[in-house]
């Protein structure tokens, strides 16, 4: 029987996730038979793939707290997981792994040795995570979202941009008709962020700007009723929400190139706790740099932005390139996959 699987790992948050969902979108559309697809995900990941029909496989995969000793110290946990996957999945006819990192990328690059399948890693940070450093080590290719990836095996490493919606279009704003601002904390939201807005807004009045304010889920307040102000916990359609905006005030983990590529300025709040802040912290100086984005880093900072919108002074988007060096991957992976299983 002909190798013809492929089999993604994605694991946690939407940052992981929709870059599977996406490449497997495209598959589809050139040809790809979806019974030839195969998803391993965990609980959070799954709620992502209710509706898409795509063969997916929800696992409790160990996952270390404290870094690279937690895997060494819990060996036994880890070769259970690697078992339990073992019996999902038919990796005999698998012709393709391919993961997007976090916990569960080091047991995939263990399975494509033992199996001798073909090993894909997409990093969609500037500084890579922990897990796809692990895995790096491994026989594999890695696709990158930034120029200049580190924290990562460089041997096989490839420049490619980020895997997004190919919905996502260039943007071209008109920055002298009524500004709307997005507001978007991630997939699952930010506490910090929604706080900030509803400071401002309990202090402004929103005349010249509009605000449209994506909480995250679960996390609607009906109490919060300002003119020209829209909250709400999920947009299926970021394409939509992107032309819709002139001005995105978000996080700065991998989902944050959706804007980039939309032509969306940004006014950036890197997360700050944790293994998550190196990564956000790294992307949000690159995109700086770049003069694709500002630091937003407190409350002052947002309020004085928005004022001067308020007050119909635009010159805050003088201060953005036009020039993007970020460009999508999609092609380029998707072309790398079918090369493969055509061989």
């Amino acid at each position: 029987m002909n190798k013809n699987k492929i089999v993604f790992f994605c694991v946690g948050t939407g940052g992981h996730v929709f870059p599977v969902i996406n490449l497997i979108d495209d598959l589809i559309k050139i040809g790809i038979d979806k019974r030839k697809i195969d998803v391993i995900t965990d609980n959070r990941g799954s709620q992502y793939f209710k509706d898409k029909n795509i063969s997916n496989h929800s696992m409790d995969i160990y996952r270390s707290k404290i870094g690279k000793i937690g895997y060494f110290l819990n060996i036994i946990k880890i070769i259970k997981s690697i078992r339990i996957i073992e019996k999902k999945i038919d990796l005999e006819n698998s012709k393709i792994l391919f993961t997007t990192g976090s916990y569960v990328a080091p047991l995939a690059a263990y399975l494509s040795w033992k199996y001798k399948i073909k090993f894909f890693i997409q990093e969609q940070n500037i500084y890579a995570g922990l897990g796809n450093k692990i895995a790096s080590y491994f026989k594999s290719v890695k696709f990158t979202s930034y120029p200049n990836t580190i924290n990562i095996n460089q041997k096989n490493l490839v420049h490619t941009g980020p895997v997004v919606d190919k919905k996502i279009q260039n943007n071209k704003s008109n920055y002298n008709k009524e500004i709307t601002i997005g507001i978007q904390g991630g997939s699952q939201g930010s506490e910090e962020i929604n706080s900030l807005i509803y400071r401002y807004l309990s202090n402004n009045t929103l005349k010249n700007i509009k605000i449209v304010h994506i909480v995250g889920p679960n996390n609607l307040d009906k109490s919060k009723k300002y003119e020209n102000y829209k909250q709400v916990e999920f947009i299926e359609n970021m394409d939509d929400f992107y032309s819709s905006i002139n001005l995105q005030v978000s996080r700065a983990g991998g989902g944050v190139l959706e804007a980039v590529l939309s032509n969306i300025p940004l006014l950036l709040i890197p997360y700050k706790h944790g293994t998550t802040s190196s990564h956000q912290s790294m992307n949000a100086s690159f995109l700086v740099k770049s003069k694709l984005a500002k630091f937003c880093l407190n409350y002052e900072s947002l309020e004085f932005e928005f004022k001067k919108l308020e007050k119909l002074d635009n010159s805050l988007f003088d201060e953005f390139s036009k020039n993007n060096v970020i460009k999508k991957g999609n092609d380029f992976i998707v072309n790398k996959i079918i090369d493969e299983i055509d061989k």
